[in-house]
């Protein structure tokens, strides 16, 4: 009979899931993008803002969960301060084939879910653990235990009750190949004229189908989007740097200052400078 050896195991506190605590950083623009993960947007506190899901704009509301499939475009418009928060639970695509143990991951739905109503009970709970764990950074192995069981009790009841059989939204399908190459030429290219027209024509789209299946899966018109890097942009380049609000319109792809100004003026509702320095301060927040 073979004698019994030690086998020295090596066990790390790396979590599967990914849990991001987005802190008290102000005004915060998510845009447009997709990944290979289910997201999960939990709003912890408050109503932090919108949530774009696909086509469908949700209006974050405390308690809730809003489920990103994953390849699906997203975004978020939001302002975080200590009574509006965001909780972030990323479920990375290989270690869900793993738990799923499926060729295809499910898609899954309703993609806003109120934790307090019945079914979602369980669901909440482990959400919660993990959101609570995130919060204070614990180092203890229990607390290390309880996160890594919410992760599966989450897998599993999210399995239980939002697996969709039959037909999906195009809110929970993935980006098709085309649109991809086209949010990746507006992102590398958002500073220099961009011309819709030609950027249709080389997929072989005419202008308009081009915008209609742009809108259906991004939620907004190809050229929205290209307005709506430029302004995320240009923010960040406020909130960030000296440079003159000038040399930012051009940087950004804005013609003049202008038509900046002016684009600037109706989304936020107030100028560059005075955005600038209402913000810039409270970047020490993040």
């Amino acid at each position: 009979m073979p004698r019994p050896y030690h086998e020295r195991l090596n066990f790390t506190m790396t979590l599967p899931l990914r849990v991001i605590s987005h802190g008290t950083c102000g005004p915060k623009m998510v845009l447009p993008h997709w990944h290979q993960a289910i997201e999960l947007a939990y709003a912890y506190k408050g109503h932090p803002g919108t949530v774009h899901i696909g086509g469908s704009t949700y209006h974050m509301e405390e308690e809730h969960l809003y489920v990103v499939n994953s390849e699906v475009v997203h975004s978020y418009e939001t302002f975080l301060d200590e009574t509006n928060q965001i909780i972030t639970l990323l479920l990375p695509q290989a270690w869900l084939f793993q738990v799923v143990a499926a060729k295809q991951l499910p898609f899954w739905g309703p993609l806003d879910l109120d934790l307090r109503s019945a079914p979602y009970l369980d669901l909440a709970r482990s959400v919660h653990t993990l959101a609570t764990n995130a919060l204070t950074e614990p180092d203890d192995r229990a607390d290390y235990l309880a996160s890594l069981g919410a992760e599966y009790q989450l897998v599993g009841e999210l399995l239980k009750h939002l697996t969709v059989n039959g037909q999906v939204s195009s809110d929970q399908l993935p980006l098709p190949q085309p649109l991809r190459q086209a949010v990746t030429e507006i992102q590398d290219n958002y500073g220099q004229p961009v011309s819709i027209a030609d950027m249709a024509e080389r997929l072989n789209y005419s202008s308009v189908y081009f915008s209609r299946y742009f809108k259906e899966y991004m939620g907004i018109s190809p050229k929205a989007y290209l307005g709506q890097i430029r302004l995320e942009r240009a923010t960040q380049l406020l909130m960030t740097s000296k440079t003159s609000i000038q040399e930012i319109a051009l940087q950004t792809g804005f013609r003049t200052e202008k038509n900046f100004f002016v684009t600037f003026k109706r989304h936020y509702q107030m100028t560059p400078k005075t955005y600038r320095e209402k913000y810039a301060a409270e970047q020490s927040w993040t």
